[in-house]
């Protein structure tokens, strides 16, 4: 299917729209009860570079890259956001086995669960809770010095200081404001005021009660989630700006969208990893801004060693960068994943249970094999592709040196009439006035209809192009039969016949065919214009023909990487594997302080 019939079908069909633009599969996913049902869903978008053209032919697309030739937004401190990972001590890896077991359990399991029963969706929850602090997990462990929420807190702590005596000017006057001091955001969607309720642990009470323990004022900090009307919202923005706050947390939900509060901002800090790229996108777009007064910012998104933090950022910025391909118009891109595509869950699970570098290895090599297995099948089919475009192209160049010949051979058959006059030959009969030769035309057509017999008549020449009538039955708006009589130019243009009714007035039917004639011309111009594009674009695509997949020695060596970890992991136990017992004493012995670690939180 061309481009303008998918974008005809896709306009008006929302099924045909799918089965142009959507790759699906049916797999049987586990439902939030523990039951597996099998789910039908978008899992690729294929025919990617035609779906955008067709989005790019009602929207105008600017990318942020574009953007920043037209206004002034501030450089990224090292030019891209910065993880910083968290060793993961002893009590996160007996987490680990404890989370393996549960997971262990659940596939073990026959039946439904009961209420009350654990299922794998709180086993890959409390997995992302206890990558940021084990108390969300377990309320009795102590402070782990050196997790992922306190390396935050210290980060936070020095642009706190680093940036106290930074000063910033007020737009509406031009001064300087009275305050100095820039201003940080935290995002995290995980461990808000609410977990102190559910899990006995909030990350938002914990850094603000760190922060004020290390001297910063606590009416300089705010949680998002406490202004809840749009004039809270406002005063709150106005005290940052202001330079009164100098943090605010939030959540992707409440501090994502609609916060104008750039103007100090210096650093945006990610405490957990987001599900899908617009969440980061809308997260950085907070200060990655318009009107922001820092020349340069900081971003930062913390992970946790031996979790699935690391490879989930990864995951992000890779499905991301075939976002941005696919807008700015790369037609090498033919197929994304949906964004919003989940891995399996029990592939998630056992990877954020296990804390094996070979499975977070391993995780990192499926996503890179799967980007470039879509890349080879885009190459093939781009191959494809240009195969049916060459052939198509040589075809029509064939049919546009036919149609220039014939339409030349017309014009040079043309006879020129003085204005206001035409030159019919009919019947050896040279008719010269316009109304005449109209009915004379119409005369035809009635006897014709009258007769009821399908025929076709050579009427003469018309300005030296020869004219023919001919009859056929049809069927009119009331379903009954009739003889439809049909006056056809005989040329090589473009509407060269139309139909004459008793309705049909002489001049109409004389207009009607000096249109024709005259456009001979306008043909001519149309078919050249055409072959010329056709010849231009021919030899592109020719020298695209046979091109060898550029990453095909790439693919081959993940291929081999991954063969070779998984015969390894195959042949081994891993370390949070139920039964290794050697590798729990190992775990247990890693503890600081010399003590046993427990297995179970």
């Amino acid at each position: 299917m061309q481009p303008d019939e998918l974008y005809a079908k896709g306009l008006h069909e929302f099924d045909a729209w799918a089965a142009a633009f959507g790759d699906t599969r049916t797999e049987l996913e586990l439902q939030p009860s523990g039951s597996y049902k099998p789910v039908t869903r978008f899992c690729e978008f294929v025919n990617v570079a035609d779906l955008m053209a067709m989005y790019r032919s009602v929207a105008d697309v600017v990318l942020k890259d574009d953007l920043r030739q037209y206004v002034r937004l501030p450089t990224v401190k090292g030019g891209k956001r910065q993880i910083i990972v968290a060793k993961s001590g002893a009590p996160f890896k007996a987490y680990q086995r404890v989370l393996a077991q549960r997971i262990k359990a659940i596939e073990n399991r026959s039946g439904r669960p009961q209420k009350g029963d654990d299922i794998l969706l709180s086993v890959i929850t409390d997995g992302r809770h206890s990558a940021i602090d084990l108390r969300f997990v377990d309320p009795m462990m102590g402070d782990e010095e050196g997790n992922k929420l306190n390396l935050l807190i210290e980060n936070a702590y020095r642009i706190w200081e680093e940036t106290a005596d930074h000063r910033y000017i007020d737009p509406e006057t031009g001064k300087p404001y009275p305050l100095p001091g820039a201003v940080q955001m935290i995002f995290s969607d995980l461990g808000t005021e609410a977990a102190l309720e559910t899990r006995g642990f909030s990350a938002y009470v914990w850094i603000r009660d760190r922060l004020v323990a290390m001297g910063i004022p606590a009416d300089q900090i705010a949680f998002m989630q406490h202004y809840k009307k749009n004039s809270a919202k406002q005063r709150l923005f106005n005290d940052l700006n202001q330079g009164r706050k100098r943090f605010v947390l939030g959540s992707t939900a409440t501090m994502g969208t609609g916060v104008n509060a750039q103007q100090r901002l210096k650093a945006l800090h990610h405490l957990d990893v987001p599900w899908l790229p617009s969440d980061i996108e809308q997260r950085e777009g907070r200060i990655e801004r318009q009107g922001n007064q820092n020349d340069e910012i900081e971003l930062y998104g913390y992970a946790t060693s031996g979790s699935m933090d690391a490879t989930n950022w990864q995951m992000l910025e890779r499905k991301a960068r075939f976002i941005n391909m696919a807008m700015s118009g790369d037609r090498s891109i033919r197929r994304i994943e949906d964004v919003s595509s989940n891995v399996n869950q029990f592939a998630l699970a056992k990877a954020l249970a296990s804390g094996d570098d070979r499975l977070m290895k391993k995780a990192g090599l499926d996503a890179e094999v799967a980007r470039l297995l879509r890349l080879r099948d885009a190459h093939t089919d781009d191959q494809y592709n240009i195969r049916r475009t060459i052939t198509r192209t040589t075809r029509e160049i064939e049919d546009c040196h036919k149609q220039i010949a014939r339409l030349e051979a017309d014009l040079a058959r043309r006879v020129p009439a003085k204005a206001d006059e035409i030159l019919f030959d009919c019947d050896g009969t040279m008719i010269t006035d316009r109304k005449a030769a109209g009915e004379r035309l119409l005369g035809y057509a009635h006897r014709m209809r009258k007769g009821r017999t399908e025929v076709r008549w050579t009427l003469g020449t018309f300005n030296g192009i020869g004219l023919e009538l001919s009859g056929y039955e049809a069927l009119n708006t009331d379903g009954r039969r009739y003889l439809c009589t049909v006056i056809a130019v005989q040329h090589h243009g473009e509407h060269s016949e139309f139909e004459v009714t008793e309705k049909t007035r002489p001049g109409t039917a004389i207009g009607r065919i000096e249109s024709s004639i005259r456009d001979l011309d306008t043909d001519l111009a149309a078919v050249r214009a055409s072959l010329e594009a056709n010849e231009r674009r021919l030899p592109a695509f020719e020298a695209r023909l046979g091109q060898i997949f550029p990453d095909a020695a790439l693919l081959d060596e993940k291929l081999n990487e991954l063969a070779e970890l998984e015969a390894e992991l195959a042949n081994t136990k891993g370390e949070f594997e139920p039964g290794n017992d050697d590798a729990a004493s190992s775990a247990e012995s890693e503890n600081h302080d010399g003590t046993p670690v427990p297995q179970a939180a």
